[in-house]
Order: structure tokens, then C-alpha cells, then sequence
């Protein structure tokens, strides 16, 4: 197979998971509240999608910037719908690798919004036909931001669970 169509199927693959991802975050696939073993699972997902995506790097990217597009209502529907978490805000060490004298405060919704910010960006591009710049998109950022915001969610939303709906964990819910 070509590498243009296998960075395609990869895209294509990766664009199913996001926009399972973005239907449940901003509520146009399931209008009730937000639940936690479901954002686990959501998040959860979407992570492992994102580890087939390709290095992030390509020479075909254009990084062309034509018609950005205003998520605003969109990210405030994610935001809004977070709220209803049983969790916000949760405890961490901003790098394991370089661990902090003292811990920061993680927020929920806000990992949730920056996560959803930058795969809707690149669905945006998708959409667009535009393959490469999607996958530099979603590749770069999630190595460089919403991967962090994704583990960090995960870690807070398995240990709120564990602890306080351990039913939470199990593959019925």
C-alpha cells in the first residue's frame, strides 16, 4: 500500500475515535451528563487511538492557516457538560520526570476542553481533505499537549472511580 493511503487509513481510523470522542464531549451524540466511567472510557479510547497515529512530523505538511474556525460555543459546551463530573479538581506532579517540591492542581474540565480543542482542530482538517495536516494535528499535539491532559485524566478519573464507584471500573457500566 502507498504511504499516502496508508497515512489516510491511519487518519481515517484515528478520525472515527475523535469524533466519538467530540460527540460525547460536546454533547451532539449524548445530551444527559457527563459520567465518570464513561469519560474514563471515552478518554481512555481516544488515547490508544492516538498511539498508531504516525510521528508527528511529515514534509507534506502545509501548515497553512486559511478560515481558522471559531470552537468557542463548542468548547463551552464541553466545559459545561464537565461540570456535571462527579470530579473536578484532582492532585498531581506536573512531570514525573522532573517531579515538582510540591503537587498542582489538575481540573477535569479543563483537560476535557483542551483534549477536545485540539482533535477538533484536526477533524476540521480532516474534513478539509486535508490528511497530513490532520495527523501533524493530532500527532504533535498529543505528544505535546492533550496526551498530557488525556493521562493526567485518566489517572484522576481511575482513582475517583477506584475509590468512590469501584462498580465504575467494571466493563457494565
Amino acid at each position: 500500500m502507498p504511504r499516502s493511503e496508508q497515512r489516510r487509513s491511519v487518519a481515517e481510523r484515528f478520525s472515527l475515535e475523535a469524533r466519538r470522542f467530540a460527540a460525547w464531549a460536546d454533547g451532539s451524540a449524548a445530551p444527559p451528563p457527563l459520567r465518570a466511567p464513561i469519560a474514563l472510557r471515552r478518554v481512555v479510547a481516544l488515547y490508544a487511538a492516538a498511539l498508531d497515529l504516525p510521528q508527528p512530523w511529515s514534509e507534506h505538511v502545509s501548515h497553512r492557516r486559511e478560515g481558522e474556525f471559531d470552537l468557542s460555543q463548542r468548547l463551552a459546551a464541553v466545559r459545561e457538560r464537565a461540570a456535571a463530573l462527579p470530579l473536578q479538581h484532582y492532585s498531581e506532579i506536573f512531570s514525573p520526570l522532573v517531579p515538582a517540591d510540591e503537587p498542582v492542581v489538575g481540573d477535569l474540565a479543563d483537560d476535557l476542553v483542551d483534549i477536545y480543542r485540539d482533535i477538533a482542530t484536526g477533524l476540521h482538517l480532516f474534513d478539509a481533505g486535508r490528511i497530513d495536516d490532520a495527523l501533524w494535528e493530532w500527532g504533535f499535539n498529543f505528544q505535546a499537549h492533550w496526551g498530557e491532559h488525556a493521562s493526567s485524566a485518566i489517572r484522576a478519573l481511575h482513582c475517583y472511580l477506584a475509590r468512590e464507584d469501584p462498580s465504575g471500573l467494571s466493563s457494565n457500566t
